[in-house]
């Protein structure tokens, strides 16, 4: 089992919107596909500065596999939507993440 981590900068007048966004759009997005679940969203601590905050989302998926599967066929798609919708004022990078216990 993994977990896929996505760390997004968010810049503080953008906040409600992204949040919104996340919860309508970007979890759904995610679980639609039948191949995450347990969405996760958390702040990170300490993240705070003059621009925004960080915030980590995190699915669990079964397998590298089917990542990369979800990735080839999604991940396009996704990217598009954020930058239409925030341009550079929401910024993001993915990490994978194994569970070992």
């Amino acid at each position: 089992m993994l977990i896929f981590n996505t760390t997004y900068k968010v810049e503080t007048d953008s906040y409600a919107q992204w949040l919104k966004w996340v919860n309508t759009f970007h979890i759904p997005f995610m679980l639609e596909s039948g191949e995450f679940s347990k969405p996760q969203l958390a702040k990170v601590i300490g993240s705070e500065d003059d621009g925004g905050s960080s915030f980590s989302l995190q699915f669990h998926i079964k397998d590298m596999d089917t990542l990369m599967n979800w990735h080839r066929n999604h991940v396009e798609d996704f990217q598009q939507k954020c930058a239409v919708e925030f341009g550079n004022k929401v910024i993001f990078f993915s990490t994978v993440l194994e569970i070992i216990d």
